[in-house]
């Protein structure tokens, strides 16, 4: 599918919420006391703009990740590194028990001789078997068969064994060269697991190795090379197009920006269950069923990390070229009627609290962004519906600036309750409650509820 038609239909299905969704919803509420259309100032649509946008909770994370393993059959002598320090490549993470290791090494070489020893004896009983076999009577044949073939599998064992041996010492000799075990790259210590240097092994943890053999004892985030990981619900993860560009925005200030390219959604590691992920769901009989929903993460590759810090929170959000400063007024397409005519116009506001049809003249079209330059006919401080069946010239109409978009149960309420009940459910401030923040609706960038969008979900 086209990308461009993807991004400018996820801007087209937020404006017609924001649009035909406000004005039904609110009809009826206006001081007139009949039908009212609800406008929206051309300079917060031209401002905001991005706000129509998908914007996600993200965290920064190193793109490199190393997991020391300690041999579980040596012991850790002293340990050079605590959690939370940097350490460069290089620098010494523990050192082996080399006193040890010596005393493994001897007794490992000594019990290779025994085995070569014990193969010279099998062989010699091997040819001995043999040799009699020849002589012996034909009743005796099947015996002395039994016997050179039962020597001939020691014999094979032993071989195995020796060279099972041979790999140990080489190992031992190995690590008693360089007891001392570094650091392979630039980073920070993340997790020491000390319990493993006692011997003692939590088998719970994903990191063990029931095996008995190499643990991960030391955890090491790399620096420099970062990354960003967000999170999505499995239901919207049609979104994230890899590939495609993306901005990066800080929590703190959100003119602050990084570009990137969106990465895959690693749908084979899901995120951890969150206790609000389950709903309900009715089936024809009535019986109600429990639904789990599941998230997964997803990862942007940053162009630049400079100013970026380890574990900080951004957001982020597709790239559509809501960043470039252009002049003049440019309109979203899905505000302007018979905009293939010669007379294309606006619902707008003429001034005295009613609503026209106003012609307007387009200039450049951005296709990228779907927008029209309106070359006259607008200003920023004039005031314009969005498109619907059920406006009509004359009505009275009221700034809906402010106003935020209905969740799907307040519309099922409507449908239920009709108008009266819909006003019932809006609070006093004129603000709809319970915003649902997995459908990826944005909040302008400086309210509350965006700054503290929880991380890895969707920022309301």
């Amino acid at each position: 599918m086209n990308k461009r038609v993807i991004i400018i239909g996820g801007i087209a299905a937020a404006l017609a919420l924001i649009g035909g969704g406000v004005w039904y919803w609110m009809r009826g509420k206006g001081s007139s006391g009949k039908d009212t259309a609800y406008v929206t100032t051309v300079g917060s649509l031209t401002e905001n703009i991005s706000g129509t946008l998908n914007r996600y909770a993200g965290v920064v994370e190193p793109q490199e990740t190393v997991e020391v393993k300690l041999d579980s059959s040596r012991a850790v002598q002293q340990l050079m590194v605590e959690e939370g320090q940097t350490v460069k490549a290089g620098d010494q993470l523990f050192i082996y028990d080399i006193s040890s290791g010596e005393e493994e090494l001897a007794t490992a070489r000594l019990e290779l001789e025994r085995m070569k020893t014990e193969a010279v004896s099998y062989q010699e009983q091997i040819n001995t078997y043999q040799r009699e076999k020849e002589k012996a009577p034909q009743e005796d044949q099947l015996s002395y068969t039994i016997q050179i073939q039962s020597a001939q599998m020691d014999l094979k064992k032993n071989e195995y064994d020796q060279k099972k041996k041979a790999a140990e010492i080489e190992k031992l000799e190995k690590t008693g060269d360089s007891p001392v075990v570094t650091s392979e790259i630039d980073g920070v210590v993340k997790k020491i697991k000390k319990s493993i240097m006692k011997g003692v092994e939590d088998y719970s943890d994903p990191d063990s190795d029931s095996s008995g053999g190499e643990s991960t004892f030391i955890t090491i985030l790399g620096t420099g090379n970062y990354r960003v990981k967000g999170k999505i619900n499995e239901q919207n993860m049609g979104d994230i197009l890899e590939g495609e560009p993306v901005i990066i925005r800080s929590r703190q200030d959100t003119q602050v920006t990084w570009r990137g390219i969106m990465g895959m959604v690693d749908t084979e590691h899901p995120a951890e269950q969150d206790q609000n992920s389950d709903f309900i769901m009715s089936d024809s009989g009535g019986d109600d069923q429990q639904t789990t929903s599941s998230s997964y993460p997803f990862y942007v590759e940053l162009d630049s990390t400079e100013g970026l810090m380890l574990g900080q929170h951004v957001y982020i959000e597709t790239d559509v070229g809501q960043e470039n400063q252009r002049d003049g007024i440019w309109l979203n397409e899905l505000y302007i009627e018979d905009v293939d005519t010669q007379a294309p116009y606006v619902w707008a506001s003429d001034g005295n609290d009613r609503l026209e049809k106003r012609q307007i003249t387009l200039g450049e079209y951005d296709e990228a962004m779907g927008e029209y330059l309106i070359s006259e006919g607008l200003t920023v401080d004039d005031c314009i519906a969005f498109p619907s069946e059920s406006l009509r010239e004359g009505m009275a109409v009221e700034i809906s600036d402010q106003l935020q978009i209905p969740t799907e149960d307040q519309e099922r309420k409507e449908k239920e309750q009709g108008p009266d009940g819909a006003q019932e459910i809006i609070d006093e401030s004129g603000i709809y409650p319970g915003m649902d923040a997995e459908q990826g609706i944005d909040l302008p960038a400086d309210t509350d509820e965006n700054a503290a969008a929880p991380e890895g979900e969707v920022a309301p």
